[in-house]
């Protein structure tokens, strides 16, 4: 009786400490959404900066709680050691200019300065085991109907009202749903992977429509992988394996009888994939960021989280960001940030995908490479949960403790 009481007791308080990292994202999701209707709502400021505080706060506190076991975590490589003491030049010399309450605001409000590059000094170190996942996939299960929900009114009501806020609102409760579809598979509960196949089928369909490349392209990748993993995986039998099949093959169908015409009028087609169609859209940006950055100081360590390039076609000439993954950790903290950076991504999935005996750790791994395929269109630093999930799904990587647990046991936790 009184194991099972403290079993019981035990069980509660590893659930209170993964409800706060559910809190965490939800809180990043309403902080972004918060962040661009907040002139048109008349919202007060102080909500936002609140949810960011509180986001801020709740990680490093779950750091404290949870943190990385040496032994089970590659945490420890001169790489990661080399990455971990440069961030904290960077930051350090950011906060040099921290002079009034407005870099405050700065560091709060705006999602791509500063605190994206504080985010992996944090999660690279807290330890994040199964539990954690089961948790995870409970909740985002809940959570994806009314993703969908919301989905389905911005198809009937805001489809030309602009792309940016309707995206948005899709997202206040979508917490990792590309890590939630690519392992629903070891939820016993099945309709669990009909709901974030059906959520992600949509938002295609609404990413083409917005003409959203690089999301539109992150999606497919993550359903052509959630497919890839499970025809392979372990837990799948023949029957499923066929029905999968046949499963795709209906929707394929589905679509080039019911879209057919309004894929061809698609925004995202009528901007189009070849180089002309970047070029259109990222050329000038791109020609001014090398004719600006010419020195091999800037190539190498960057001109800082507060940095500016040319940008020919802003209001004062200049910008702090390039619309390129890449470029814009070049331009804040050079190829001394970047090269550590994929080095340790790279290395991550790699252990995910070939040195690991479950489906999870493939899924992390895979979350890892398609936001490293997704840095080429977009994939900024971002104060987002969706870069908390990237990191997170890194730090799980490196770790023993989920790369070695076999299937059955991933499945055992996850339905506990």
């Amino acid at each position: 009786m009184w194991l099972t009481g403290r079993s019981f007791l035990f069980s509660s308080c590893m659930k209170v400490k993964e409800k706060l990292y559910i809190y965490i994202l939800l809180a990043l999701n309403f902080l972004q959404w918060f962040s661009i209707v907040e002139t048109e709502y008349g919202l007060p400021q102080l909500i936002k900066y609140l949810l960011s505080v509180f986001a801020l706060a709740a990680i490093i506190y779950y750091r404290v709680k949870n943190a990385s076991i040496p032994g089970e975590s590659k945490t420890y490589d001169p790489v990661i050691i080399i990455f971990i003491i440069w961030s904290f030049y960077l930051l350090f010399e950011a906060s040099l200019e921290f002079n009034d309450v407005f870099y405050i605001q700065r560091v709060l409000g705006q999602r791509y300065f500063y605190l994206p590059y504080l985010l992996p000094l944090i999660i690279l170190y807290t330890r994040f085991d199964l539990k954690f996942f089961a948790y995870f996939i409970q909740v985002a299960s809940v959570l994806i109907v009314f993703s969908i929900l919301i989905q389905i009114y911005v198809m009937g009501f805001s489809m030309g009202d602009g792309m940016y806020e309707p995206l948005h609102r899709i997202g206040l409760f979508d917490i990792g749903s590309g890590l939630a579809l690519l392992i629903s598979h070891l939820y016993k509960k099945k309709y669990v992977s009909y709901l974030f196949v059906l959520y992600f089928m949509i938002s295609i369909f609404l990413y083409a429509s917005f003409g959203r490349r690089g999301l539109f392209v992150e999606s497919i990748l993550m359903v052509v992988a959630m497919i890839a993993i499970r025809l392979k995986s372990s837990l799948t039998v023949v029957k499923q394996r066929m029905i999968l099949y046949f499963s795709i093959f209906l929707f394929v169908i589905f679509v080039m009888l019911l879209f057919e015409p309004v894929i061809g009028t698609a925004f995202i087609f009528q901007r189009g994939f070849g180089e002309s169609a970047i070029e259109a859209s990222r050329g000038q940006v791109f020609s001014d960021f090398f004719a600006d950055f010419v020195r091999k100081t800037d190539w190498i360590f960057g001109r800082g989280l507060d940095g500016h390039v040319l940008r020919t076609i802003a209001v004062d000439d200049t910008e702090q960001l390039i619309e390129n993954g890449f470029l814009t950790i070049i331009l804040k903290g050079g190829l001394l940030y970047l090269i550590p950076m994929l080095i340790i991504m790279l290395r991550a999935s790699f252990l995910g995908f070939y040195r690991s005996n479950n489906d999870l750790s493939k899924a992390l791994a895979t979350v890892v490479f398609i936001h490293f395929i997704s840095m080429m269109m977009f994939g900024l630093p971002d104060y987002s949960s969706h870069y908390v999930i990237v990191w997170v799904a890194v730090a799980a990587c490196l770790s023993t403790t989920v790369r070695l647990a076999d299937n059955q046991q991933v499945f055992l936790a996850m339905n506990a």
